[in-house]
């Protein structure tokens, strides 16, 4: 592992992710024991991409409309806030219908509609915002996602690297005893 490959800067939001994933998957080591079963497997799965999301939500902090909802979402989690999420996905979907059908001659208009709202469901609290502020937290949480996929492949790079060291050094302390 070469130093250089490591972000200098310890308050940048690469490195306070790195820590805090690298804490979570601590604990989360600490609590389970290796899955042996498919759901089990998924279940590790899943903890892990939660520990992903919140551990770059929390390197960003509140000051982002995305980092506050995707924090909201692993809180509450569970059959409440998935109700809630269809009921207003269903509220937006019927209003934007009824007003195509009340102005027929305004539909041409409405085309960048169909590709805002697939974005307000792709960004985490996307839902309530307006158009500027949206493409603004987009734009801030594609720039954490590749920083969180970075950040992540220098982590297993690392690991790598660090289980080739201790294979070759049993190899040759096997070669060394013969």
């Amino acid at each position: 592992m070469n130093p250089q490959n490591i972000h200098p800067n310890p308050r940048s939001t690469r490195t306070r992710f790195a820590y805090r994933f690298l804490r979570a998957m601590k604990k989360l080591n600490k609590q389970r024991t290796p899955p042996t079963s498919i759901r089990e497997t998924y279940k590790r799965y899943h903890m892990v991409k939660v520990a992903a999301y919140e551990s770059m939500a929390l390197a960003v902090g509140s000051k982002r409309a995305w980092s506050r909802a995707l924090l909201w979402k692993i809180k509450n989690r569970g059959l409440k806030c998935s109700f809630l999420k269809r009921s207003k996905t269903r509220v937006l979907r019927e209003r934007n219908t009824n007003i195509l059908k009340e102005n027929p001659s305004r539909k041409g208009t409405f085309g960048f509609q169909e590709e805002a709202n697939e974005l307000r469901k792709l960004v985490p609290g996307g839902e309530g915002m307006d158009l500027l502020t949206l493409y603004d937290e987009t734009g801030h949480y594609i720039k954490c996602l590749t920083s969180q996929i970075s950040s992540i492949h220098l982590l297993l790079r690392y690991t790598e690297f660090s289980i080739s060291l201790l294979i070759e050094g049993k190899e040759e302390a096997a070669f060394s005893s013969l």
